[in-house]
């Protein structure tokens, strides 16, 4: 991708996405499963700053703030911790290579994955 530097994305950035897949963690094979998905058209846009992001899809439009950052070179994935604009705490990682943008979050002490599947990047 020609947005990509080693160790940050520059400009505003956005990401498409045309599918939302949710996933529960089965602790005891470590791994997660049980996963269900849908069609759903949804953006992504994360400031030049990198110090936040908007996530919008058809229903609504959520702000996440970014509370700590990281790019690792290795899997080319930039990662953010995050707070919500309702003060919820997430894990996004942006993997432009493999097209999806995956959020961890945790509901009442069991860890769930959002996988967007990403339709394009500009």
């Amino acid at each position: 991708m020609t947005f990509m530097c080693s160790s940050i994305l520059r400009g505003q950035i956005s990401f498409s996405c045309d599918y939302r897949q949710y996933c529960d963690w089965n602790d005891e094979n470590k791994k997660f499963e049980n996963c269900r998905g849908y069609e759903e058209s949804s953006l992504f846009v994360l400031n030049k700053a990198e110090t936040m992001f908007t996530h919008t899809i058809e229903t609504m439009k959520s702000t996440y703030y970014v509370d700590s950052k990281e790019y690792d070179e290795q899997k080319e994935v930039w990662t953010y911790s995050v707070t919500s604009d309702v003060g919820n705490k997430y894990y996004y990682v942006f993997d432009p290579k493999n097209k999806q943008v995956r959020a961890l979050y945790t509901v009442e002490g069991n860890s769930k994955l959002i996988v967007f599947s990403v339709k394009a990047i500009f």
